[in-house]
């Protein structure tokens, strides 16, 4: 059974709070640690502002005690809850009391908890089933399932779009696509940024070329825009790219900064499918095949002003030696050893080398 998509999944839990509150026991699971946390708040929100509310972090060594307090009313107020973050520490502790303890939590008590995974065929989850509700949170997809649509219909591309439109922002789904490939994909960076970018966009329909000039990232290139610079021909911005790249890393797709050792390949391997994708829209108008056809025979979808763009920049001739210079460049790392950085540095004076400053052919 396929995991719903997450936003739906929250509104399937805000109506689970209803007006009489929580479930008695809330299970709250799933690979998005954003969505988990967006749930967590939002149940502790729906609890009786006058109950008992106890907070423990999973880690915490505890007696396990904590659940005796569910079993019986407090002196004062309508009851206890206990809320458990990064649970699952404390349910490998505390799984067979809590799974004794179930059904016997006493009227306007409960327990709500918080953990990436929880196995649905053990006794516990299956107990915990009987008398409350478990919610599953996975990541939102950064691309289609069926790899034959645009990246533009991607559950975060969408979300993007969404989510900024609640900070009044308009966002085209080419300009919420680059969000996503220069900030990353990890949600709660995804609205920081859109929360810095609001005021300044405000009004607007904010397409590409308008969200360049303001957006910001935290580790300020990648090899999208160093192969974008490139086959732009505009040595300034690739050196600027390349720059930031060693100098602050780049994210790699689970949000972790990616070792620099891996970044010579990343921005080559990269870079060279640009640069092959260029040579086949090149050859493709040499045959005799009206411009305008290009982006959709050679399969681009997004961005297609910027690989038009490419196409008028870049000869065949050019491209051809940007190739080959990029093998030699790929074959002095593993031969000479040199630098990776002073390597990309070379290739990209080799390439541009007598061009502008703002890339003038």
């Amino acid at each position: 059974m396929a995991k719903p998509n997450p936003e739906r999944e929250l509104e399937r839990l805000r109506k689970a709070l209803g007006k009489s509150g929580p479930p008695q026991v809330v299970a709250i699971t799933g690979t998005s640690d954003y969505f988990r946390g967006e749930a967590l708040e939002a149940v502790v929100a729906a609890i009786d502002e006058r109950a008992e509310l106890r907070r423990i972090d999973g880690p915490d060594d505890t007696d396990g005690r904590e659940l005796d307090d569910l079993r019986g009313a407090v002196l004062f107020g309508p009851g206890c809850w206990l809320v458990v973050r990064r649970a699952a520490p404390w349910l490998k502790s505390h799984g067979s009391r809590l799974e004794e303890a179930l059904g016997s939590f006493a009227q306007g008590c409960g327990l709500v908890f918080e953990t990436p995974k929880l196995d649905r065929r053990t006794k516990l989850a299956k107990s915990i089933a009987e008398v409350g509700e478990a919610f599953e949170f996975r990541d939102l997809y950064a691309e289609p399932y069926d790899r034959s649509r645009s990246p533009l219909e991607a559950e975060l591309v969408s979300w993007v779009v969404t989510r900024a439109r609640k900070s009044k922002l308009t966002l085209t789904p080419e300009a919420a696509f680059l969000i996503v490939s220069m900030v990353g994909q990890a949600p709660g960076e995804i609205l920081a940024e859109l929360e810095r970018l609001a005021p300044l966009l405000q009004g607007k329909t904010v397409d590409p070329g308008e969200l360049r000039k303001h957006l910001s990232c935290s580790f300020e290139s990648t090899p999208f825009e160093f192969a974008e610079a490139f086959l732009l021909r505009n040595r300034r911005r690739a050196m600027r790219s390349l720059d930031a790249m060693f100098a602050r890393g780049v994210k790699s797709k689970d949000g972790s900064t990616m070792d620099r050792g891996g970044l010579f390949p990343f921005i080559t391997t990269w870079l060279h499918q640009s640069l092959t994708s260029v040579f086949e829209g090149r050859r493709l108008m040499e045959a005799g095949v009206p411009a305008r056809d290009v982006p959709g025979r050679v399969g681009v979808r997004v961005f297609v002003e910027r690989y038009e763009a490419q196409l008028n920049r870049c000869s065949m001739r050019w491209v051809r030696r940007a190739l080959h210079e990029l093998h030699a460049c790929q074959r002095d790392l593993r031969t000479t050893g040199e630098d990776p950085e002073l390597l990309l540095g070379r290739l990209v004076a080799r390439c541009l080398g007598g061009q502008s400053k703002e890339g003038a052919a």
